[in-house]
């Protein structure tokens, strides 16, 4: 019997059986409060016994709280790991990111070979997810089925997603990478850096590409319209393509902040999104800006934006309340921190201040009083 945390906490009981041909060991127990057992007992061949010095995990079947995990691979001077997932319900996710709301139920397979430290890994990956949806104390977002296919080969890598709401199609993304492995022999630089192809197109909700983002404590409603054509590599990618949004509504849930009727029109040029129009209005004012997002993570997404406030409500909240009339510029320079600088007239602001100090009233314990004198 093991507990503790690492990280998360644990507790785990395990029956095992070691002998010089084969290990044996049934696991039972929880991991962040999810109930984990292995249906089966897990056999594995130690490299002492195994002709070429590797480990083997015979097919092992794991049970959670809600769905099943099969596992078996072979792991030593090469890998190779075989994964088969049944009706794994994504809630599990909040137990680790409670602000992540998802739900939903992932089915499918993913194959992964790596044949030495300096080669080129070899990868199979279908796993389509039922009902995909995220929840915050307000809303509940429309489910949508996604289903995603992938591989990897020596010199190729792509993969596709097809997004569905409803019985019809919203989304569609397809990726294409062509990695070259270098003297180094690291494969993941070769991926970053690959030549990069594909196109996304996406005509829904705007809650459902909010959904899939994961974006916490925030909503986003409304019609939207994105068509993109990669380009370049993954650390910089290029694209050509547009964005189209039309009385959309944003709400931050942490400070009341809510844009309604918003309205955004944009480009994808090079690594940047170009932001020629977005308005909308913000409780009895209205919020305005353009300006440039790049896309290039390397840099840290570097960025300009230009705002304008006309008695804009940007927070309404039991601790924050506050309107705005002014200009704001956004900038965020390739490896530096963003600034925010601007000149603003704050009509109206309200705060509270919480010092937990205060509510907090030490108790002593081990105190007694005999005949009214203090013992």
């Amino acid at each position: 019997l093991v507990s503790g945390e690492n990280r998360v906490p644990f507790r785990l009981a395990a029956n095992a059986d070691l002998r010089p041909d084969m290990w044996r060991a049934s696991l039972e127990g929880k991991v962040r409060g999810i109930a984990v057992r292995s249906e089966t007992p897990a056999r594995l061949i130690p490299a002492s016994a195994s002709a070429d010095g590797h480990y083997e995990l015979l097919p092992t079947r794991f049970s959670f709280d809600r769905g099943e995990v099969r596992l078996s691979g072979r792991f030593g001077p090469s890998i190779e790991l075989k994964t088969r997932i049944d009706t794994l319900n994504l809630a599990i996710l909040n137990r680790f990111n409670p602000a992540l709301g998802v739900t939903g139920k992932a089915t499918g397979s993913v194959d992964f070979r790596l044949p030495s430290a300096a080669a080129m890994p070899v990868a199979d990956a279908d796993i389509t997810v039922d009902g995909f949806a995220r929840s915050t104390a307000l809303t509940v977002s429309e489910p949508v089925n996604v289903h995603f296919a992938g591989r990897i080969r020596a010199r190729q890598a792509e993969g596709r997603a097809v997004i569905r709401q409803g019985g019809e199609v919203v989304g569609r993304i397809h990726t294409e990478l062509a990695p070259q492995i270098g003297a180094n022999g690291d494969w993941v630089q070769a991926v970053r850096e690959a030549p990069l192809g594909g196109g996304s197109r996406y005509t829904g909700s705007a809650g459902t590409g909010c959904s899939l983002a994961g974006l916490a404590d925030q909503e986003l409603d409304g019609a939207l319209g994105i068509a993109a054509d990669f380009s370049g590599q993954l650390v910089q990618p290029r694209l050509d393509g547009v964005l189209r949004a039309r009385d959309l509504t944003y709400d931050n849930l942490a400070y009341g902040t809510r844009l309604s009727g918003l309205i955004a029109r944009g480009r994808f040029s090079g690594d940047k999104l170009i932001l020629e129009q977005l308005e909308a209005q913000a409780g009895p004012g209205s919020v305005s800006a353009e300006g440039t997002i790049s896309l290039a993570s390397e840099q840290g997404f570097p960025m300009s934006i230009d705002m304008v406030l006309d008695n804009a409500r940007l927070a309404r909240s039991e601790e924050l309340g506050a309107r705005a009339t002014g200009n704001l510029t956004l900038t965020k320079l390739a490896g530096k921190r963003a600034l925010l600088s601007g000149t603003l007239n704050l009509p109206e602001t309200r705060y509270k201040l919480r010092n937990q100090a205060v509510l907090e009233i030490p108790e002593l314990d081990g105190v007694r009083f005999v005949n009214g004198d203090e013992d």
